[in-house]
């Protein structure tokens, strides 16, 4: 197994490194020294890394001492890890010709796990996760993860009460990767959840994130301890975490069964959500539709609605109005005379009574007969005189 050696007088960075051991669950061996001089003789056994503080002792700073390990053992890895006093980053000289990494704390989680990994592979590997961008793109985001798969409450509340009668725990919270405490049982309510779970989120994203490193379905394990409550965080899948709360003092005691009791509780929880507990259904990207093709002897939908331009009508300009008939003055009466029109003529045409004696009509009849002659069948009937 690989061998990791620590070296700080306060003890901060072996349990630092202890609990992201745990986080990528790979087996390793671990020695913690307070001291430089004790960890060059622990290196002559053997080590293929080496994490130290900035500040070690009055013999020697960090980075002084990293290059002590480098002239023993060149082929071992070393970090130099910086106190939130010390300086943030070497200059950029510096940082080239290290023969070592140097990180700060409040460390990158994602970047100190990429570069505690690659060094315990090689020195060369180490040096090219430390040149990547803590943000290669590769990471999913709250929202790229889709919906948050569900989970039969009912059975789950077995499962988890069961498992707070193994450990004696005060309280377990059961939530999701969205903030939603979905079961709460025991003691919680001396417990803020909604700040806890909130609190403990950005930790289940990086597991989510750091699943492609460690390869396979990622499973962690973690250990916060305070004064007042000590709380253990189990990753179920990749959507939901359970906390488990003990007193102060009380949960650094109870690593074993937790790690025994607990990961069984959530190898079942991960059976009540199935395949669901480790998919990631990214939301599906909206595609524009395409545009109508215009097809040939068929009208598109544009060309339908399109409205029809007519013509305006071209009037004719209405016809002169005729001249108005000759009006002719009245003829006053003491001037109109009968005789005038039907009396005797002076050229000797006769009186108008002749017009109706029968002796004149039928020698008018007889004149006519001899100038036209008489009239047969086919003309009177033809002028209408006789009907067929």
């Amino acid at each position: 197994m690989p061998r990791i050696i620590t070296v700080d007088p306060t003890w901060t960075i072996s349990r630092v490194v202890r609990s992201a051991m745990d986080l990528l669950d790979q087996q390793i061996i671990q020695v913690d020294v307070p001291a430089s001089a004790d960890a060059l003789e622990e290196l002559s056994r053997g080590g293929n890394l080496v994490i130290s503080a900035f500040e070690l002792d009055g013999d020697m700073k960090g980075f002084e001492f990293a290059l002590r390990v480098k002239q023993t053992s060149p082929e071992t890895s070393v970090i130099v890890l910086g106190d939130v006093d010390d300086p943030d980053e070497f200059d950029e000289e510096t940082s080239k010709e290290s023969p070592y990494a140097y990180l700060s704390r409040p460390v990158d989680i994602q970047k100190f796990l990429r570069v505690l990994v690659a060094g315990l592979e090689s020195d060369e590997a180490m040096k090219q996760a430390l040149q990547k961008p803590a943000s290669s793109g590769g990471g999913l985001l709250m929202s790229d993860m889709g919906p948050v798969p569900t989970i039969d409450i009912n059975q789950a509340q077995s499962i988890i009460d069961s498992l707070l009668a193994d450990l004696g725990a005060m309280a377990i919270i059961l939530a999701s990767r969205d903030g939603q405490v979905l079961l709460e049982r025991g003691a919680v309510g001396y417990v803020d959840r909604e700040a806890l779970t909130n609190a403990i989120l950005p930790v289940v994203m990086t597991n989510i994130n750091v699943k492609d490193i460690v390869g396979g379905q990622v499973n962690s394990l973690q250990f916060y301890d305070g004064d007042n409550y000590d709380i253990f965080v189990l990753s179920v899948g990749l959507h939901h975490f359970m906390c488990i709360m003990f007193e102060g003092q009380m949960g650094s005691r109870q690593f074993g069964f937790v790690n025994r009791f607990g990961r069984k509780a959530v190898e079942d929880l991960i059976a009540l959500l199935g395949a669901n507990a480790f998919f990631i259904q990214p939301p599906v990207a909206k595609q524009e539709k395409p545009k109508a093709e215009v097809r040939r002897g068929r009208k598109t939908k544009q060309q339908e609605d399109e409205p029809i331009v007519l013509e305006r009508a071209q009037i004719a300009d209405a016809p002169e109005e005729a001249e108005p008939a000759l009006e002719l003055e009245p003829i006053p009466e003491d001037q109109f005379n009968i005789d005038d029109l039907f009396g005797t003529s002076d050229d000797g045409g006769g009186d108008f009574d002749d017009l109706f004696d029968p002796d004149k009509l039928e020698e008018i009849a007889k004149e006519n007969q001899q100038n036209h002659g008489a009239l047969d069948w086919d003309q009177a009937t033809g002028l209408g005189l006789l009907k067929n």
